[in-house]
């Protein structure tokens, strides 16, 4: 599946989300030692390859200090 048979709002979540961990200053492999997921996933999320789960989104909002509902809103068009 590419990029644009995907669901807007994965898309939107993977972006949001690596800039919220890199914002962090997180690694993803900081990620995997907070809550026990693998790197490999947390890459794939970022890159919208998978479809994270609501608590596996949930939980990697919360490891970013970022509530859900942010990393769910598209950014602003410039």
């Amino acid at each position: 599946m590419s990029h644009k048979d995907k669901p807007v709002e994965l898309l939107i979540f993977a972006h949001n989300f690596k800039q919220a961990r890199l914002a962090a200053g997180l690694t993803q492999t900081d990620i995997t030692k907070r809550i026990g997921i693998s790197q490999a996933y947390v890459s794939e999320v970022e890159r919208a390859v998978v479809d994270p789960s609501l608590t596996h989104m949930a939980l990697l909002a919360r490891v970013v200090g970022r509530p859900l509902h942010e990393l769910l809103k598209p950014s602003p068009t410039k």
